[in-house]
């Protein structure tokens, strides 16, 4: 890029892999500061916390290096066109203000806003909370069980719901219902959420009712097996062909699927009608022949009729998993968002709210005034992964930015790194703000890689660039792929840069072979080299790190993995919890005894399982969850390997936590683990796996790619949902697509966008090597198509590969790591003091120290909904000598009027004209034992005196459960209540502290 570029006002730059992006964003920012603008007015976003990690860091570093060197000053003096800069001035004050400079996430900063804002926003429900990681997931599985026992559900829906969802999950345990339910609620809220206009399954688009076809296919196949010897005097194949066809279509039922295996003639007879209009189909099935008269006809309508049916059925699906949704979405609604409880997609739906409604875009204006004033300069990074609901929050912002004269906009990213489709991520948008702003945005292409040398890009240029060959086997999809040579600033005269990419063609078996070999020629582990093996999937990752953990190679996992299931021994653990659970789980039981466990436990208590059952749950009682697992497993862990060791540690940790927490519940500690995820980040180690995705923003010096994969692009196995202009449905099958106007033009639109994703896969991977590049492909089948749009042909056909004449193909010299330096030992220095060791607090709740809220509700199937709603009404009523009545919601207000009235009740909630303040829902934070307490009072009245001093504070708790005296509550509840008062206490030292529970099914107070 040129001087000019780097500070135009407004600017949007094309930058290819490795060459520079955040190096070119971190000018731009000093460049401005340099001109005198403060930090607290610039803002950089990106998608990671590394990411924006190292745009601090980079910056900082080109700071310092400058104030200390003058010939670096001079070249960054050039680059962002300002002479005579201080920059150790300009160092002193970036440092001082780093925490005003915004280098953020996109989540962190809309959440920020949220924050800041919520009451601007709408968001009035109560004081804001992100909801992120396994806090999160466990308050979506709440909701769910609540939806899956009808406690959550108001009476007209429940019925319904739980039918059609414990019909697909007919004769299943009940955590794997509650696994199937997330899965589903999973695949389809999202879309829910994404765009409130689309009509799910519109009724209008069924061009015949979901029975027709039962009612009409009979006639129509002997209509065509009538005229069937009239056409053409057929092969016998042919005609045994057609009788099956026949068969079939008397056989099917609609959305079965049962027509995928009609058989070739069939997928011949929607081919031949997707090609002709006319009565006639041409066919070629063992020899050519026509079909015309009424056996023409009558086929067209069979295939018509059957495909207008599918179609039918797959849009009444899609009304009832709207139905489900909506009813999912409607619970979060009422007992997360209602309450500011919000996860990150809901804030950033919550940003883009002004675009639903004048009240909506008012109350953002007042928050984009604020903002406006606060920034203005804005950077936005990897601009190809901003999706939709993350553009729509932030395009009022920039537009302001682009249209003010004192504010400027950079936009930076790569179209072909878009690997983030799946979750949004819309590359359209790039050319969407170029055509918008036109001549208020200036464009630049940044093409020359300072990560990559020339071996390598010349690979890349010359498979990436063999236009004819893309197009070829992928057909328009590669209209979209814009390719310009990429360029090394490495120079071929420098050989102590130079490298090596090869490709090779290899029986399946003997990869991991290759794998290893080629890792113990480059000396990876021994030589001054950081190598990444990636892959495409996550179950790529677990195995090929096992494998080469198993060759002695040190090996870091970038990415989460599931303790739970990952591994023999957490599966073990995992599967003996939920038997604790649930001891009628025959699945986790038989889990168990073929394991090395069962043996332990048949050799320590015998073969009565009820027995050990009893025996467990007692050990739980006394040692507590981890101290059962690690009873039972020590005897084993001497025989596993240490990455089964390790797993076990892991789950024992968790265990501790959980126990920390007095978490007593079986069941909740079973779901907690097998929810659990472990997050492995890339750190000192030999070998980086990890998928494609996680590769993205890396630079390795060698990148070997033991796993292309094989699938025909796009894979429709994938393609599950179809979306239109307006309109949204499940997909029927793909032969039924095929005849339908709509669906295969979404399904076209789909399938250049999935084909246009998988390039940029594969180009994100082999452009994170730096100098050694290395791609083992899988030798063809013998029946092989070449014409199949996949990974393997496009290389093959690029590079000229044969599997047996030529089956590599190479760039550079192959021992060019010889030179490479190997490491040194590591020093040994002596160890130092570093003092005594400070605890981090334990974080506790006094409602984690009451009796199992499932065990008391679970003898009534309305228990949760019922204390949600009665507390909920309770958050309503201030004083009822003073205010008006409230109204309740429809779940309470049957209930309220009857507790109110009673006397202890009223005589607690008048206040006659005492001064009290009043605090409802009131959270309450303290340090009690060593330990951090955090809970949330009912109700707490704060009474003063004459000076206005408290005197007494009454903690007052509401319980619904249905008990039979009060001594059975004040039982259960005292050690809750002691620890609220214990926290007040603290907090209110001169006052008496009383605290009162008020049962609401006794009617009576406490």
């Amino acid at each position: 890029m040129g001087i000019q570029d780097v500070l135009e006002k407004n600017l949007v730059v094309l930058a290819s892999a490795g060459s520079g992006k955040t190096y070119t964003l971190t000018d731009r920012i000093i460049g401005l500061m340099a001109r005198g603008v403060e930090p607290e007015k610039i803002v950089a976003l990106t998608f990671t916390r590394k990411a924006a990690g190292e745009f601090a860091d980079a910056m900082l570093h080109k700071l310092a290096d400058a104030a200390e060197k003058p010939a670096t000053a001079a070249a960054l003096e050039k680059i962002i066109g300002a002479g005579d800069t201080d920059f150790g001035e300009l160092l002193e004050k970036v440092i001082r203000k780093l925490p005003k400079l915004t280098l953020s996430t996109m989540d962190s900063f809309f959440s920020r806003i949220v924050r800041g804002f919520q009451y601007e926003l709408g968001l009035v429900g109560g004081r804001f909370e992100l909801l992120e990681g396994e806090a999160a997931e466990e308050m979506k599985d709440e909701i769910l069980e609540g939806m899956l026992d009808g406690a959550a559900t108001n009476p007209l829906e429940e019925e319904e719901f739980i039918e059609l969802f414990r019909r697909a999950t007919a004769d299943k345990e009940e955590i794997q219902v509650i696994k199937d339910l997330r899965d589903f609620i999973n695949t389809w809220h999202d879309h829910y959420g994404k765009n409130q206009a689309i009509e799910w399954g519109p009724a209008s688009m069924a061009d015949a009712e979901h029975g027709k076809w039962e009612k009409d296919k009979d006639r129509l196949i002997e209509l065509a097996r009538r005229d069937w010897p009239n056409v053409v005097q057929t092969h016998k194949a042919q005609q045994k062909a057609f009788e099956t066809l026949m068969d079939c279509f008397a056989a099917h039922r609609i959305g079965s699927g049962s027509m995928e295996k009609a058989g070739t003639l069939f997928e011949k007879v929607v081919a031949a009608m997707g090609e002709s209009s006319s009565g006639k189909l041409e066919l070629s099935h063992y020899k050519e022949f026509s079909i015309t008269g009424m056996a023409a006809q009558a086929l067209r309508e069979l295939v018509t009729l059957a495909a207008h049916c599918e179609f039918a059925a797959a849009l009444s699906r899609t009304r009832g998993v709207y139905a489900v949704v909506s009813a999912y979405d409607a619970l979060v609604e009422r007992e997360l968002r209602s309450k500011a409880m919000l996860g990150f997609q809901d804030v950033k739906r919550l940003m883009g709210e002004w675009m639903s409604g004048e009240d909506a875009r008012l109350r953002r204006e007042a928050v984009d005034f604020r903002l406006d004033s606060r920034h203005q300069h804005w950077l936005l990074d990897e601009f190809q992964d901003t999706s939709r609901e993350e553009w729509n929050a932030l395009l009022p912002l920039v537009e302001e930015a682009i249209s003010d004269v004192e504010s400027t906009v950079f936009v930076v990213g790569d179209k072909k790194q878009a690997i983030y489709a799946w979750r949004g991520g819309d590359v359209g948008l790039f050319d969407e703000i170029l055509d918008q702003y036109g001549e208020g945005l200036q464009l630049a292409t940044m093409a020359e890689s300072w990560r990559s040398c020339p071996q390598i890009l010349e690979l890349v240029n010359q498979v990436f660039g063999d236009s004819k060959q893309i197009e070829a086997l992928f057909g328009k999809a590669a209209e979209r792929w814009k390719w310009e040579d990429h360029r090394s600033a490495t120079p071929l005269t420098k050989p102590e840069k130079a490298g090596y990419a090869r490709v090779d063609v290899l029986d399946t078996d003997d990869k991991s072979g290759r794998l290893i070999e080629i890792l113990t020629e480059l000396g990876i582990g021994k030589k001054q080299l950081s190598c990444g093996v990636l892959v495409p999937t996550n179950t790529h990752v677990k195995r090929i790190a096992d494998e080469l953990r198993a060759e002695g190679f040190q090996v870091v996992e970038e990415g989460s993995r599931s303790p739970s299931t990952d591994h023999p021994v957490g599966i073990m653990i995992w599967q003996l919890l939920r038997w604790i659970a649930n001891p009628a789980d025959h699945f986790a039981q038989q889990s168990i005894m073929m394991s090395p466990l069962g043996a332990e436990l048949e050799k320590r208590f015998d073969k009565d399982w009820s027995k050990i059952w009893e025996i467990l749950s007692a050990e739980i009682s006394e040692n507590s969850f981890a101290g059962m697992v690690e009873n039972l497993i020590a005897p084993l862990q001497n025989s596993w390997e240490k990455y089964g060791q390790n797993r076990a540690s892991d789950l024992l940790e968790a265990l501790r936590k959980l126990d920390r927490k007095n978490v007593i519940s079986p069941r909740k500690v079973a779901d907690s683990i097998g929810r659990m995820k472990i997050s492995q980040s890339p750190g000192v180690a030999a070998v980086q796996v990890m998928t494609f995705h996680k590769s993205k923003g890396l630079g390795f010096d060698v990148v070997i790619l033991p796993e292309i994969p094989t699938a025909k692009i796009p894979d429709l196995g994938h393609y599950k949902i179809a979306n239109g202009e307006g309109w949204m449905s499940q997909a029927p099958a793909k032969w039924a697509r095929a005849v339908i106007p709509q669906l295969s033009e979404a399904e076209r639109i789909w399938s250049e966008s999935q084909a246009y994703e998988s390039f940029c896969k594969l180009y994100v991977a082999m452009t994170r090597a730096k100098r050694g590049l290395y791609l083992l492909l899988d030798t063809p089948a013998k029946d092989h198509d070449e014409s199949k749009a996949s990974f393997p042909n496009w290389l093959m056909s690029s590079l000229n590969l044969d599997a047996e004449a030529q089956p590599y193909f190479e760039i550079g010299a192959a021992n060019w790591a010889n030179e490479i330096p190997t490491l040194k030992s590591p020093e040994i220095i002596q160890n130092t003091s570093l003092g005594q060791a400070i605890p981090k607090r334990n974080r506790t709740s006094p409602s984690d120290s009451k009796p199992d809220q499932e065990a008391i509700l679970s003898s009534t199937r309305d228990g949760r909904a019922h204390g949600i709603a009665i507390h909920a009404a309770f958050e309503k009523v201030g004083w009822l000598d003073e205010d008006e009545p409230p109204i309740f919601p429809p779940l309470s207000a049957g209930l309220m009027p009857p507790i109110l009235a009673t006397p202890a009740i009223q005589e607690l909630l008048n206040r006659k004209g005492k001064s009290i303040q009043l605090y409802r829902e009131q959270r309450i934070e303290a340090v009690l034992d060593g330990e951090w307490m955090s809970g949330v009072i009912d109700r707490l009245h704060v009474h003063l005196n004459a000076n206005e001093e408290p005197y007494l504070v009454e903690i007052i708790d509401f319980k619904t459960d249905r008990i039979s005296s009060g001594n059975d509550l004040l039982t259960r509840y005292e050690k809750q209540l002691r620890a609220y008062s214990a926290a007040v206490q603290l907090i209110y030292p001169g006052a008496t502290v009383k605290s009162i529970l008020v049962s609401t099914h006794l009617r009576a107070v406490f």
